[in-house]
């Protein structure tokens, strides 16, 4: 008899497809109403008992999807990734900040340097593991420990450097950089 009951359970739970908290928690619910209906029932074969519960409290199917409705599909889904949820987050932001530093980097223009390749107030993608520059690309380069400037490769220098160009107060500015002052190439701008 506990057979049945068990075994109907499985199939309503399976469709039901909720939390472990509500699993536990509508599994005692519904064994104490299911244990009640087979008390009263005059038969004892499994077989029996399973499609008595069947036909008298619902296919388990239908009984199963109700239950999960009941207890709301998008509170369920959310219930049953919240353990994994700060790992999935921690990851996330991880690979970000990896990304971030390592591969390419958002910078703001508050000049006019390059403009009207880049204008003023423009937020530019710089990708960072450019290694070399063809003429007429846009570059970000370093200047001193926090300042970054936007500049226009002209020609690479024979040290393994490059030349950069940029506008300083309506004057074209000629700079001799080495390769390390480069922090890469602007790929993305939002003009």
């Amino acid at each position: 008899m506990p057979d049945s009951i068990e075994t109907y359970l499985e199939d309503v739970l399976c469709y039901a497809d909720l939390a472990a908290g509500d699993e536990r928690s509508v599994r005692a619910e519904l064994a104490e109403h299911l244990h009640t209906m087979v008390e009263a029932s005059p038969t004892s074969n499994p077989k029996e008992i399973y499609a008595m519960l069947s036909e008298e409290f619902g296919k388990p199917k239908i009984v199963g999807r109700a239950v999960a409705a009941a207890k709301g599909r998008i509170r369920t889904y959310f219930k049953k990734r919240r353990r994994r949820l700060p790992i999935q987050v921690g990851i996330a932001l991880l690979l970000a900040f990896a990304v971030r530093f390592a591969v390419a980097q958002e910078f703001h223009v508050s000049g006019d340097g390059v403009a009207p390749l880049v204008p003023r107030g423009s937020r530019v993608l710089v990708y960072k593991l450019a290694n070399s520059f063809d003429p007429g690309d846009v570059v970000v380069y370093r200047l001193g420990k926090v300042e970054y400037r936007l500049g226009i490769v002209q020609h690479a220098t024979g040290s393994g450097g490059w030349v950069v160009e940029r506008k300083t107060c309506g004057v074209k500015e000629t700079l001799e950089l080495p390769k390390g002052q480069i922090v890469g190439r602007v790929f993305l701008n939002t003009r």
